[in-house]
């Protein structure tokens, strides 16, 4: 299940619909003729060192109210996957360091609780000593507390976000009931009446949410491709995901290869030089560390190229060169997840420098 990048797009690609469905009060108040503005670099200045290992994911975004008032406003949202006694805590951690770093504008705090505990509800952090008291609340929605009838008879496309999500927890563990239910999900995109960048979005979610076995994910792979047809989407997220896995498979195999041949030719040098065995051992060695080093490199910069261009069409030189200065592992894989999940070719470039 990958919660985190599944409600980082989710959030960010259909934020109206997440608003609407979640924190309706909210929803009226905002001028939606003014597109949100997403704060990534401002989120990353407040918030601390983690002292939990459990997931959540937060986001930070401004926007315009329709009161006529000239502000902006920042919504800090929230979503948590684990019951975490600091949850409160850190929201109020957040809540004042956003209240900070705006010097004080007018900030809004929001939870969305994805955990499984029914009886988790964090709703405020107080704390009070000698007659000084700090309380802060902050708007919650559980996700538990939707009922599939309700979420299956909703207009909003963020229902089914909610049910791919509680249709994830009822089947960990178990492959062929979380087929089931993603596959039932899926057809249902096809009916739906969305637009396609609708429903390619909330695909994209149903997949992350959702991830099956090799073998089952290749059966949802027939339905999506005949819901395409249907639909006559585009590409769509199984496909880029087969297009990374060919190409970290083409660099192995090209690694193989090169490290062979390193290996050889290092061996044979080492070998003159240290005594034919030892050097052809030692220099195999090293060569094919080093040739499937940069054969995997290759691979997944041939990766990210395939899914750009299967994405946004033909890619600028000036990517390629970029891409072909990268010589972390780390951090080409780390493109090859944004390569997937960019909303344009010129999100992914600016990004490219800060990858990590």
């Amino acid at each position: 299940m990958d919660f985190d990048t599944a409600w980082k797009f989710a959030v960010e690609s259909l934020l109206p619909y997440c608003l609407a469905l979640f924190f309706p009060e909210l929803y009226q108040l905002i001028d939606w003729t003014h597109p949100p503005t997403f704060l990534n670099t401002e989120l990353r200045k407040i918030r601390p060192e983690a002292k939990t290992k459990k997931r959540f994911v937060d986001i930070l975004v401004q926007v315009r109210f329709l009161d006529g008032t000239p502000r902006l406003i920042y919504l800090h949202i929230e979503i948590q996957a684990q019951p975490d006694p600091l949850f409160a805590q850190r929201l109020f951690v957040y809540h004042y360091r956003l209240l900070d770093l705006t010097n004080f504008g007018e900030v809004v705090s929001l939870a969305i609780l994805a955990d499984p505990d029914p009886h988790w509800r964090p709703e405020e952090f107080v704390r009070s000593v000698a007659g000084c008291e700090v309380r802060f609340r902050f708007p919650t929605v559980k996700l538990l507390d939707f009922s599939e009838e309700v979420l299956a008879s909703s207009d909003n496309p963020f229902a089914l976000v909610v049910r791919a999500h509680l249709g994830a927890l009822r089947s960990r563990g178990d492959a062929q009931l979380l087929f089931g239910e993603k596959v039932r999900l899926v057809r249902e995109l096809g009916r739906m009446g969305y637009n396609e960048e609708v429903v390619v979005s909330l695909y994209k979610v149903v997949d992350y949410l959702m991830a099956l076995p090799k073998d089952l994910e290749e059966q949802v792979e027939q339905i999506v491709r005949s819901v395409a047809r249907e639909r006559r989407l585009g590409k769509l997220t199984s496909l880029e995901r087969f297009a990374l896995e060919r190409g970290a498979r083409r660099g192995l195999r090209k690694g193989l290869r090169q490290g062979l041949q390193q290996g050889l030719q290092q061996g044979l040098q080492q070998g003159l030089q240290q005594g034919l065995q030892q050097g052809l051992q030692q220099g195999l060695q090293q060569g094919l560390q080093q040739g499937l080093q940069q054969g995997l490199q290759q691979g997944l910069r041939d990766a990210v190229l395939t899914v750009l261009h299967a994405r946004f069409g033909v890619v600028p030189e000036r990517v390629r060169e970029a891409l072909e200065a990268i010589d972390s592992v780390e951090r080409l894989e780390a493109l090859s997840a944004l390569a997937a999940t960019a909303e344009s070719l010129e999100a992914f470039e600016q990004a490219l420098p800060q990858a990590e």
